[in-house]
């Protein structure tokens, strides 16, 4: 049983001699020049990683601005090119935007303070988490007041509760 016993850690010694053998170079004295580069690419990493990060915002940041488009109102779920917040609209608006919203369905009314004047959905070209383009016309006769808003929201899939509304105040011209 002695033998046994002293096999078996001579067995598990030299194991370990063996494996902790494998990661060193023996034939290199300047092992810890070798530790200090590996941290510097650690950094460089990082720095990298930071860099793709602003990198990919620039792109998509760029993307918007090749087309031509300036976001005038955003939150989580909705990029709007027009109308910008405040604008003069007449009886006719075309909202314009980029949706991540659920099955690219995109919920919207418009209102003047006393009635909803025009609601419905539409599709956007992409669901979430894509951004997808889409265009919504509202057309409508009188308001009570000069002043309107346009209400964009996406329905809870759970609840069927708004999610994401997003308010965009205009003036209405006669």
């Amino acid at each position: 049983m002695k033998k046994f016993r002293i096999i078996f850690f001579a067995i598990i010694l030299s194991g370990l001699i063996s494996l902790s053998a494998c990661g060193t170079n023996g034939n290199d004295p300047d092992t810890e020049q070798q530790d200090e580069p590996e941290q510097e690419d650690v950094s460089e990493k990082e720095a990298t990683d930071d860099e793709s990060a602003e990198d990919e915002k620039a792109v998509e940041e760029d993307t918007t601005e090749e087309m031509g488009e300036e976001i005038v109102a955003e939150n989580d779920a909705f990029k709007v090119f027009e109308p910008a917040p405040d604008s003069v609209v007449d009886n006719e608006i075309t909202v314009r935007g980029e949706a991540r919203v659920f099955e690219a369905t995109v919920s919207y009314e418009f209102e003047d303070g006393h009635n909803i004047l025009d609601e419905g959905t539409v599709t956007a070209s992409q669901g979430a988490p894509e951004w997808g383009e889409f265009e919504i016309k509202i057309s409508f006769d009188e308001v009570t007041n000069d002043t309107g808003m346009i209400v964009l929201f996406e329905e809870s899939a759970k609840d069927g509760s708004r999610q994401n509304e997003l308010i965009i105040p205009v003036k209405v011209e006669d």
